[in-house]
């Protein structure tokens, strides 16, 4: 527990940084490139998102506890770290070429296509950034202080070098930057550390790797894939403008989010340690978490909700003022992707629920398409919003029902599980 207590305080250190650094950039991004150009802007950050989740793939959620249980072992350790890493760099390599070849063949994306090469750094950056394996010897100090560093310079980089409507390339170009010089320091420091020995990965291992995790990969980045599609989609039904209003919103709520990843972050290897060693004090850990996530996100959401007309007058200004409504449709948001976070990746996941997962957040974004293309094209940036929280809201119900139908004891005491939630651990 002292661990996770040390890991938990990093992490909320780093988060509010991550917090801080858009609220400091958005005013002045909003008012230098107004919704059309803050539309382009995160039309292309929503787009390297599709690659930056295959770069990462289940890493965090698969790696991580296996690091965790071989934390003792320098010959596995290393062994995890190589194979891991050197898949990761295949695969930011692999999509560095896709969008090439997409910007190439798809006009919107040809206009958009040094946006998009420039914005392709951040994939690049993640692949270097080895949280996972931070995450699992549960060690985040240095990891959090270079990442601290890099989004603190992007705050002036972004006031100095971003000074009109067309200067989107160089907001994109801060934003790749911060990831891929942080990643950079990163290497640098775990080589210097040696506490890693040089283990050769074959082509073959590269394959097995992505077998193993396909499952998880497929559930959780189904997760980001259809969020960073909300963006995409909506500029291609409505535009730059409703894109940019949406986009306004959507950030914000974000930013909330990221406020829970610390606790989530040093939570998950902690539940996955203790399912394989302690099933018992794993379920009393999960109702603690129920308890004071539950209370954070309810927080948040009700203050968004109410404070949303400040907080647009305040950060975006006059002209974003149709981001209120898209801010009241999503304040609830946080809540529901708090308790799918609990039901789902916390419990789910550690437990060997990987199926039932998938199948939950594959049915998630089917809805989230089919509705998003009625409601986006009936009522804009309005349309893209209801859809988000109706969409969190069914995927947290069919979570929390299907731990019931298993028979998972997450708010009592337990008893025997059924059928295939029993003792497979991630």
């Amino acid at each position: 527990m002292a661990s996770f207590r040390k890991n938990f305080t990093i992490l909320m250190t780093l988060q509010v940084s991550t917090y801080l650094a858009p609220l400091l950039t958005l005013p002045w991004l909003a008012r230098v490139l107004g919704p059309s150009g803050y539309g382009r802007l995160s039309f292309g950050l929503a787009f390297i998102a599709y690659f930056i989740s295959i770069t990462n793939y289940s890493f965090s959620l698969t790696a991580t506890p296996k690091i965790s249980i071989n934390r003792e072992s320098r010959e596995m350790r290393s062994k995890i770290f190589w194979e891991t890493i050197i898949t990761q760099a295949a695969l930011a390599f692999a999509g560095f070429f896709v969008v090439v070849a997409l910007t190439s063949f798809i006009p919107y994306l040809e206009e958009n296509r040094e946006l998009l090469i420039i914005g392709y750094g951040q994939a690049v950056g993640a692949m270097l950034i080895p949280t996972w394996y931070f995450q699992g010897i549960e060690d985040l100090g240095m990891l959090s202080v270079f990442v601290f560093i890099g989004r603190a310079l992007s705050i002036p980089a972004m006031y100095l070098f971003v000074r009109e409507h067309d200067d989107v390339p160089i907001a994109m170009a801060v934003n790749a930057l911060v990831p891929l010089l942080s990643g950079i320091a990163i290497c640098t420091y775990l080589y210097f550390r040696r506490e890693l020995d040089f283990v050769r990965v074959s082509l073959r291992t590269i394959v097995v790797r992505l077998k193993d995790g396909w499952s998880v990969f497929i559930a959780t980045s189904i997760v980001d894939i259809y969020a960073s599609s909300n963006i995409v989609l909506l500029t291609f039904i409505s535009g730059n403008v409703a894109a940019g209003y949406f986009a306004a919103g959507d950030k914000l709520i974000r930013a909330a989010l990221n406020m829970l990843q610390p606790l989530k972050t040093a939570a998950y290897p902690r539940v996955s340690f203790l399912m394989h060693h302690a099933k018992e004090d794993a379920f009393a850990f999960l109702r603690k978490m129920f308890v004071v996530q539950g209370l954070i996100v309810s927080l948040i959401s009700v203050c968004i909700f109410f404070g949303a007309p400040l907080a647009v007058k305040l950060l975006y200004g006059p002209k974003f003022l149709p981001t209120v409504e898209v801010l009241r449709w999503m304040a609830f948001v946080p809540l529901m992707v708090g308790l799918t976070d609990l039901f789902g990746v916390q419990t789910m996941l550690p437990l060997g629920m990987k199926a039932q997962f998938s199948r939950v957040l594959i049915a998630s974004a089917i809805l989230n398409f089919g509705l998003l293309a009625v409601l986006a094209k009936l009522f804009g940036e309005q349309g893209a919003a209801a859809t988000v929280l109706i969409v969190e809201t069914l995927a947290a119900a069919a979570m929390a029902f299907t731990l019931h139908l298993q028979g998972v004891p997450l708010l009592k005491r337990p008893r025997p599980i059924a059928g295939s939630a029993g003792s497979e651990t991630t």
